[in-house]
């Protein structure tokens, strides 16, 4: 879960609305750092750079090597993203420091391998029920993502939470019988049939009743 590459954060002095808008019309990100020791310190980070970090990542919640103003590269938790509803945009960002030793609860994301017995043969239907799981541990053992192998499922069998491979140091917190995904049986049309009396005239057109 650890990051490929170091993120560069800067300390912002300046806070509120205006300011935030300031930095975003200029391709900046305002974020948020949480201490260690409580406090809050306020940064700013490249937009574009970032964005293309989070694609190679199916979760928002990673660990990240990150370094305040140009100093040495500590561990940090992407704790939450906030993104435009109009464009998608990240627009802020929270990040909290950590040990590698600490131990956390977090939100893992799930990704589906393979195809279903139950659909390539069966014209079953494939569908995730739950894309994260909470899980606990270390943060040296924190992953990205869960993999889930649905290969072997038939039409009506799933994966549930339990079934997931988890990674030595990890613990699951999500109920372990809830299903993750399943393969459900194709969808029937129903068919409409037509009845010649079903709209059958009391009186034929042009005639009236006496």
């Amino acid at each position: 879960m650890a990051g490929e590459a170091i993120v560069q954060i800067e300390t912002r002095n300046e806070s509120g609305t205006a300011a935030a808008r300031r930095l975003r019309r200029t391709g900046w990100v305002p974020a948020v750092v949480a201490n260690q020791d409580g406090s809050t310190t306020s940064v700013k980070l490249e937009r574009h750079g970032f964005e293309m970090m989070l694609r190679h990542h199916q979760s928002d919640n990673m660990i990240l090597d990150v370094a305040l103003d140009g100093g040495a590269a500590v561990k940090a938790l992407l704790q939450d993203i906030q993104r435009s509803t109009l464009t998608g945009a990240v627009i802020h960002a929270d990040f909290t420091m950590i040990s590698m030793t600490e131990v956390l609860v977090v939100n893992v994301s799930i990704a589906l391998k393979g195809e279903p017995v139950g659909v390539a043969l069966q014209d079953g239907i494939l569908e995730q029920l739950v894309h994260e799981v909470e899980v606990e541990g270390l943060a040296g053992a924190m992953v990205d993502t869960l993999v889930a192998d649905v290969s072997g499922l038939s039409i009506g069998d799933s994966v549930l939470a339990g079934d997931l491979p988890l990674p030595e140091g990890l613990t699951l917190l999500t109920e372990a019988d809830i299903a993750v995904a399943t393969v459900l049986a194709p969808r029937v049309e129903a068919v409409v049939e037509d009845a010649e009396d079903e709209e059958a005239p009391a009186a034929e057109e042009g005639e009236s009743e006496e």
